[in-house]
């Protein structure tokens, strides 16, 4: 079977929804299926218009889908209309868009909430992401946080559960626990993924230090140190106490997949689509992004009650390539 993956971005280094989506690739391929990707940025790169960007979605069908005609099924990540799956590694755009709002300073976020031009930016694009979620299309849901919002806003969408994996070969326990703790913060749009509530509670965690994994620029603080590409992320987060990840918003935070199979627990927030997986192995999920105090009480808990065998048990539930095979057989069954 020949699949096609249509995606804005291709690069692995650029974050969790690339190296997923690298993954997919990788695992088609080894079960004899033939895959193209096309992409806007990345190694799959094409010359594709990105201005405006309301507009992308039909500069894709234009410009990316085209390529991808020969293909038996298409797999989109972006919301464009006439393929055969979407899976919004963003999430669906009415609960992650006002999202992308709350860290703001409310000054701030009142004007962008209501400036007609943002107004209309996201209007045009919940026109694609209707047409790209109506039948025959079927829609792959990161989590069960996404499959909620899929029957709140387009409750006759066509949509199955399909949670991604972690390469348990990979991502192994083995770090050694020491007297102060270090924690660990991984991701891109260090805004959204609430690295200021993090470096609050950092102001109230004297004896703790911090490592900060990503591309964004950093944010001057003491006992922090900033890693813009890490060559070995997975001795990263063995060498962690805790994996802390406050996001204002997230689908299904790799990241924290990624620190269960090292054994080092994590502490997410209620907007997190793996937020049961953190609470399963030991971690927690709090309820406001913005509370310093109570993610500096968090990370003092569970460094304290810290399990590296509970936090990988939950991550052995969800081995990579079982969990890729799943999307594989779906996607095959769709062309039988």
């Amino acid at each position: 079977m020949h699949v096609g993956i249509l995606c804005e971005h291709s690069d692995p280094l650029r974050g969790g929804a690339e190296r997923y989506l690298e993954a997919l690739a990788r695992r088609l391929r080894e079960r004899g299926h033939e895959v193209t990707v096309r992409a806007r940025t990345g190694p799959h790169a094409r010359d594709v218009a990105s201005f405006p960007a309301a507009l992308r979605p039909w500069h894709y069908a234009r410009t990316l889908l085209p390529d991808l005609r020969k293909a038996d099924v298409v797999l989109s990540t972006a919301p464009v209309p006439g393929c055969d799956f979407y899976q919004p590694h963003t999430g669906i755009l009415g609960a992650s868009v006002p999202a992308h709002l709350d860290p703001l300073p409310s000054p701030l976020r009142f004007v962008r909430r209501w400036n007609p031009q943002r107004v209309a930016h996201f209007a045009v694009l919940r026109a694609f992401e209707a047409r790209a979620v109506r039948a025959p299309a079927r829609v792959l849901a990161l989590s069960p946080r996404v499959l909620e919002d899929l029957k709140r806003f387009y409750p006759q969408a066509q949509a199955v559960l399909r949670r991604p994996g972690v390469d348990l070969d990979r991502f192994r326990p083995g770090g050694a626990r020491r007297r102060q703790p270090r924690l660990l913060f991984v991701a891109t749009n260090f805004r959204l993924k609430g690295l200021h509530t993090l470096l609050g509670a950092m102001r109230l965690l004297p004896r703790a230090s911090l490592v900060v994994v990503g591309p964004d620029r950093a944010i001057p603080a003491d006992r922090v140190e900033y890693v813009r590409h890490a060559d070995d992320l997975p001795a990263l987060y063995r060498d962690a106490d805790v994996l802390v990840h406050p996001t204002w918003y997230d689908t299904a935070s790799l990241v924290v997949l990624e620190a269960l199979a090292s054994g080092t627990p994590a502490i997410t927030t209620t907007r997190d689509g793996n937020a049961d997986l953190a609470e399963l192995g030991g971690g927690e999920a709090l309820a406001d992004p913005g509370d310093a105090s109570a993610l500096a009480r968090s990370i003092e808990r569970v460094v304290a009650t810290a399990s590296p065998e509970l936090a990988r048990a939950v991550a052995e539930k969800f081995p990579e390539n079982r969990m890729l095979d799943e999307v594989v057989d779906t996607l095959c069954d769709s062309s039988s």
